[in-house]
């Protein structure tokens, strides 16, 4: 039954209980798999095992059962899967390519690195019999393995999060591993313990260049406080991952609140790197006022770089396949034009939608502009642009429910990497969260929302000048629950 209060619609969610990170994300056959950290005795955090689901369209999903459960060795923390094609590890039966997971095992002060495998697209698992592969080397936080093979080098790597830097290890069979080198120290942010890396390349923007992208975790440390997404953007040589720029440069994947964790895909098709995050906060996480189940998933997005005025910039879009639950119903209004004292206001009692916004003239007088959504009595949110500032805000501070937790009520902000003056906007929500893209995808904000009203309106604002927009258009979207019940 997917109609609990605050239940999303579009975004995965469990039945019930407790999820925090993606982990295992792997296509093979068909399906794409997204196993995550699973508590299925609670809705808070507690003994970690690996949910499991699966998707033809990375939009609708699949319930299966738990797939890794805890055992001696500890709990089921972060990790990874592969398809081994090749069979490096030896571990194939049959004429089923073999699917490796790599996870930690958490005991307290003691994480190492374990292995299972698929002989039957994911199904079920078999846990390696001489596990851990990689032993804890007397540090306290030691997780969550991603790896990869690297073609150029003919091996597995693997990148580890030790502290607060990545290791970077080899293997040739999955099984046995070298350590290579470390990068982190007086790299990027370091306000708390780094986590979940992830390492790929992406091409550049209107060139056959590629650089390599390495992503990092970080909690607490968030722009916005507590856990967030960086990124590295540089060169990795098969032994060591060297920036291209400097130690006090930082990028942040995503400027809102609840977007942590992110992780791509292995084994998809050439030349798409898509990637999903998990959304939430640890400030909050286990308070949020949602039950039987606690947390969702972001919408998977698909991943660019480009080089902008601000340097390098990972742009994110939501996958093309999001346009399978949008509705053929359109409310499309042409020529809108907003200034001080008169918005563009427009009801709408759907609580699943995009709207999109394309600005053509913004008056230089114009200080900022924005969207307030889901105004009603007791609760908006207003999102705003500041051309003054050049970055873009959500304040939630009167969102709906918010006591729930003192980090909550926020006014959260991210800096643009240009001038917006015409660029388009895109905003997706679902029942108790908001996704903005702005900028052809060179920023996004992730924020939850858990309003109170039945009855509101939306509307464009300006302060300070005249906006006139080509086009603002409103989609309805549909449940990927069937039936919604």
């Amino acid at each position: 039954m997917y109609n609990h209060p605050y239940r999303p619609q579009f975004h995965f969610s469990p039945k019930e209980k407790w999820m925090n990170d993606p982990n295992g994300l792997v296509y093979y056959d068909g399906e794409y798999h997204l196993f995550y950290q699973y508590h299925p005795e609670s809705t808070v955090w507690g003994p970690m095992h690996w949910g499991h689901a699966v998707s033809p369209d990375l939009i609708h999903w699949e319930e299966l059962p738990v797939a890794l459960y805890p055992d001696e060795l500890g709990m089921i923390f972060s990790g990874c899967a592969v398809v081994d094609r090749d069979n490096t590890s030896g571990l194939k039966e049959g004429e089923e390519d073999v699917l490796v997971a790599f996870y930690t095992q958490h005991e307290e002060n003691n994480e190492k690195q374990s292995l299972a495998y698929s002989h039957d697209r994911g199904r079920t698992w078999i846990k390696y019999d001489q596990n851990p592969v990689i032993a804890n080397p007397g540090m306290k936080d030691f997780r969550d393995p991603k790896v990869f093979w690297s073609q150029e080098n003919a091996k597995w790597i693997m990148c580890l999060a030790a502290g607060d830097e990545i290791q970077f290890y080899e293997s040739s069979n999955l099984i046995n591993w070298e350590y290579l080198s470390s990068f982190g120290n007086d790299f990027g942010a370091h306000g708390g313990v780094w986590e979940c890396p992830d390492l790929f390349q992406l091409k550049v923007d209107g060139t056959d260049t590629k650089k390599w992208v390495l992503i990092v975790s970080i909690n607490p440390g968030g722009p916005n406080g507590g856990s967030a997404t960086q990124y590295f953007v540089g060169e990795f040589d098969g032994k060591a991952f060297h920036p291209d720029e400097g130690p006090a440069d930082i990028r942040w994947a995503d400027g809102g609140k609840d977007f942590y964790a992110a992780v791509s895909w292995s084994n998809t098709e050439v030349e798409r790197k898509i990637w999903i995050g998990w959304m939430s906060n640890w400030q909050y996480a286990n308070e949020v006022p949602t039950d039987p189940w606690r947390s969702a998933m972001s919408l998977p997005r698909e991943l660019g770089l480009k080089m902008t005025e601000s340097g390098w910039c990972l742009t994110q879009k939501v996958v093309k396949e999001f346009d399978n639950i949008k509705e053929e119903k359109l409310n499309t209004y042409e020529n809108v034009v907003v200034k001080d004292e008169q918005p563009f206001v427009f009801p709408s009692k759907d609580e699943l939608f995009e709207l999109k916004l394309k600005p053509k003239n913004i008056a230089p007088d114009t200080k900022e502009w924005g969207i307030v959504l889901r105004k009603g009595e007791k609760t908006e949110t207003c999102v705003t642009y500041s051309r003054v500032n050049r970055q873009w805000s959500v304040d939630r501070r009167r969102s709906g429910a918010i006591d729930f937790s003192e980090h909550f009520p926020s006014l959260d902000a991210a800096v643009a990497t240009r001038q917006h003056t015409d660029h388009h906007v895109q905003l997706i929500l679902d029942t108790c969260s908001l996704e903005l893209f702005a900028g052809d995808g060179e920023l996004m904000m992730t924020e939850l929302l858990f309003p109170f009203d039945e009855d509101f309106t939306m509307q464009v604002y300006s302060v300070g000048g005249e906006v006139a927009f080509e086009e603002v258009k409103l989609t309805r979207l549909k449940s990927i629950w069937n039936p919604k019940a």
